[in-house]
């Protein structure tokens, strides 16, 4: 009869593993779903041509996470340097971006990439931008629940000025950044 009780016992154990795991799993699946990245583009909205607002130029952090830090500095007459460092990292790698701005019917968007890119594979992630004053700036991403693809920057920004004020278009959260440093 002992056998008997450690067998059961023994399922029971395992079952409440497997549930453990499988609520896990379910945790896991939700936060992918659930958790948004930009938009991502073959191209960019436009070239860079508009020239650098230098009071971007600084070290600037989330409003709702100081652990991750951008500092923003000219790349070159067009283009922003960003250079994104997280203090809880252990890693003391920094992540490398480059970033234009366009217009789109006045209003601005940063079209960012990886700086360590070549040409050919380069992909754009685009935010919506309003600078509220020198020490703070507001960005939007524009939704991954995009579906359409572009193979001209023209095409692009006629979607954008076309769906840029419809509610789907950005993700539901803005973040915004705070000035930390120069």
């Amino acid at each position: 009869m002992g056998n008997s009780n450690c067998k059961i016992l023994l399922l029971i154990i395992k079952l409440s593993v497997m549930k453990k795991i499988l609520s896990f799993i379910c945790l896991l699946s939700s936060f992918m779903i659930f958790s948004g990245c930009p938009y991502e583009s073959d191209v960019p909205i436009d070239t860079s041509s508009m020239l650098l607002n230098t009071r971007m130029f600084g070290t600037w952090a989330a409003q709702n996470n100081k652990d991750e830090s951008f500092k923003i500095s000219k790349h070159d007459e067009f283009t922003y340097s960003i250079e994104k460092a997280n203090k809880k990292s252990t890693d003391s790698e920094v992540e490398k971006y480059l970033a234009f701005g366009s217009t789109v019917n006045g209003v601005t968007f940063l079209n960012i990439s990886d700086n360590n890119s070549d040409a050919s594979s380069k992909k754009y992630f685009l935010y919506k931008m309003e600078m509220k004053n020198d020490g703070m700036m507001t960005l939007a991403e524009v939704t991954e629940n995009i579906d359409e693809r572009f193979t001209t920057s023209e095409e692009l920004k006629k979607f954008i000025a076309a769906n840029m004020k419809n509610s789907y278009f950005y993700s539901k959260d803005e973040t915004t950044y705070i000035k930390i440093g120069k």
